[in-house]
């Protein structure tokens, strides 16, 4: 499974650092990284897998298009992220719409991966576990055809 081409990852200080790094910055502090960033950062990692349909993906069935509307006035856009941080660890819960033809199961371990990787990468954070969850199965749009 592809993963969407991101910007270029930028390098976050280690999660422990060693104490030659400790020395070198002359004990000036330490990295907190909040857990609405760490929430954000997967967010955004979901949504750069290749079969994750974007955000105001239109749902399929007028029952859903109102919940999706109401849902998305109340921020419960997919992807959906829960994250339980605990110093450098965190737990992660993401719940994501795919986009058909993708297969779900090689979607959900691209996002499972993407998301670990992305968290490790840009906030310091290792990630115990990445739980995914195929919420539902969009299908693609393509802009029709307009008739004048």
């Amino acid at each position: 499974m592809a993963v969407a081409e991101a910007r270029p990852a930028v390098r976050a200080p280690s999660p422990a650092p060693s104490p030659q790094a400790a020395a070198e910055t002359g004990g000036r502090g330490h990295l907190h990284v909040a857990d609405r960033a760490v929430q954000r950062i997967a967010q955004a990692a979901a949504l750069e897998v290749e079969g994750v349909a974007p955000r105001g993906t239109p749902a399929r069935s007028t029952t859903a298009a109102i919940t999706g509307a109401i849902g998305g006035a109340l921020g419960r856009e997919h992807p959906r992220v829960r994250c339980e941080v605990a110093g450098h660890r965190a737990r992660v819960h993401v719940e994501v719409v795919t986009v058909w033809p993708y297969a779900a199961a090689e979607v959900a371990a691209a996002v499972r991966e993407h998301v670990g990787e992305r968290l490790r990468v840009l906030a310091g954070v290792r990630a115990d576990g990445v739980h995914v969850t195929v919420a539902e199965v969009a299908l693609a749009t393509t802009p029709g055809r307009r008739v004048r």
